[in-house]
């Protein structure tokens, strides 16, 4: 039987997660202990600098955010990134504002760490959408008012028709449309259908 020798170093890993709203009191306890013990995290431009400043120290901070018309990274060079960080040994955060399922693009980070064996977990966050919710006091759905929950988007990719909102819009029906400040202007939204 032989012995690791003592200067290899142990695997790394990799943890996407959700930052939520912005508030640092708003994160999942998981999300706080990954982000305590992280050796690298890499976060979109929506995380707040207090949620950061729970990274230790030395934690290396990447900046790899978007906003509208102007990509920091493209979304192959993240995922390149944070699959070759974490393949150093490193304890690499992937950190995404709200919930990284809820049109994070985690699906394609996912995917780029399994091709290179990593299995990462995924560590859910406030979304913005149940976030306004609470802030506003008119909750997503209401037994008896609003029995469906539709999450759509207004930014797919450029070929892409946008979702036709009229098709959910239904008695009974709330729907919470991201990313969709461009089009505000084009397209009216009623609050109740």
């Amino acid at each position: 039987m032989t012995d690791a020798p003592a200067t290899q170093k142990a695997p790394g890993s990799l943890d996407l997660v959700g930052a939520g709203p912005g508030a640092r009191d708003l994160l999942t306890f998981r999300a706080m202990q990954r982000l305590q013990q992280a050796d690298t995290v890499f976060y979109d431009r929506l995380v707040d600098e207090e949620v950061l400043e729970l990274a230790p120290p030395a934690a290396k901070r990447v900046f790899v955010g978007k906003h509208v018309g102007a990509h920091a990274w493209p979304q192959d060079k993240i995922n390149a990134v944070i699959v070759a960080e974490t393949l150093k040994g490193r304890r690499v955060v992937r950190l995404k504002s709200g919930d990284p399922g809820i049109f994070g693009r985690v699906a394609e980070e996912l995917a780029a760490a399994r091709a290179a064996g990593i299995e990462a977990e995924v560590v859910p966050g406030v979304t913005a959408a149940c976030a306004a919710a609470a802030q506003t006091g008119i909750p997503l759905t209401e037994h008896g008012v609003s029995d469906i929950l539709v999450l759509t988007t207004a930014k797919c990719k450029a070929d892409d028709p946008l979702p036709d909102c009229a098709l959910y819009a239904k008695p009974g029906t709330t729907i919470v449309i991201y990313m969709a400040v461009r089009q505000a202007g084009d397209r009216p939204v009623s609050r109740t259908v």
